[in-house]
């Protein structure tokens, strides 16, 4: 029987080639979406295990509704990971970040009715989920909450806003069409990078805390290795459950307390000489994802493969 083919939009992202590595080795045919396929930045998923016989690169953008139905067709499921994530402040956010998460959603999944395909995995964030004003701190956050479309805008935070809006409106559509549509809201992704040509927003959290600096806010840090991010995302897609929506997060923890904890592993480098204390804790629970039998690694063991894969691509200096 062959194999049964699945779409990853975004392949060459750090969440997607990870993604993409767990199909591959699970026996998937793999189809994913790429800006260029001729590009040097996807030989590591080219070099992946069962990539020569099992993947196949598609030159699609979000924006192009012919583009990604032709990537999707014949897929039984698609894992809609594509999204942008900017690491600096944004000039032209609707260009860049509202209309590709929120409109290029829109394609993908009205593709994926076209195509008629069995079950799609929508990535968003815990972005859409805890950012307001009035998030109550006594309370645990589930995935009953939303965030706040009129502060994010108004905070100009245009990444959650992007998110919230996108996965508000694909959980809408599958409502709408009964297009079937489970979305996984993981927090701060860590871990290690299987490429080193572009680097992702947030694999350089932990650069910025080991190069130091005077001052840092001491905010709470909500973090899942992207490892068992992708194994939470293939549990989603194979379990059939009522639910809709899954917070994927492992660790809690204070600048201060990761900064200390890095440092017990890595006493040489640089560190932060202060921080000022912010009040954002929020406890978030991932009850949903646990009771179908999600597992996550240690803090530590995400802290010493995210290093050793930044110390070997170049971005930190070896200590």
């Amino acid at each position: 029987m062959a194999a049964k083919a699945v779409c990853v939009t975004g392949a060459g992202g750090f969440v997607a080639s990870w993604l993409v590595k767990l199909l591959l080795s699970k026996g998937y045919t793999v189809h994913g979406t790429v800006r260029e396929p001729g590009s040097g930045k996807y030989e590591h998923l080219l070099k992946l295990d069962g990539a020569s016989e099992n993947l196949t690169l598609f030159r699609a953008d979000l924006l192009n509704y012919d583009s990604i139905l032709s990537a999707i067709a014949g897929c039984a499921a698609v894992f809609h990971v594509a999204s942008p994530v900017p690491s600096t402040v944004v000039p032209n956010p609707q260009v860049e970040l509202i209309e590709p998460a929120v409109q290029g959603t829109t394609n993908v999944l009205q593709a994926c009715l076209e195509a008629k395909v069995q079950r799609v995995v929508f990535v968003s964030s815990i972005s859409a989920i805890c950012i307001g004003p009035n998030m109550p701190k006594d309370k645990v956050i589930d995935e009953s909450y939303w965030s706040d479309k009129d502060y994010c805008k108004k905070t100009q935070n245009w990444y959650c806003y992007s998110k919230t809006e996108a996965e508000e409106r694909a959980l809408d559509f599958a409502k709408r069409t009964g297009l079937d549509v489970v979305s996984i809201c993981p927090s701060l992704v860590l871990g290690p990078i299987l490429q080193s040509t572009t680097v992702n927003a947030s694999s350089l959290v932990l650069p910025k805390l080991l190069k130091g600096g005077d001052s840092f806010e001491n905010k709470t840090r909500w973090i899942v290795d992207v490892r068992d991010l992708v194994d939470a995302i293939l549990l989603v897609n194979e379990k059939h459950e009522e639910e809709r929506r899954y917070i994927c997060n492992a660790h809690t923890i204070k600048a201060r307390d990761l900064t200390e904890k890095l440092k017990s592993i890595y006493p040489s480098y640089k560190y932060p000489s202060n921080f000022t204390e912010v009040d954002d804790y929020l406890r978030l629970s991932s009850e949903k994802l646990e009771s179908l039998g999600w597992k996550y690694r240690s803090l530590e063991e995400t802290l010493i493969d995210s290093v050793q894969s930044y110390q070997d691509a170049g971005l930190l200096q070896s200590q």
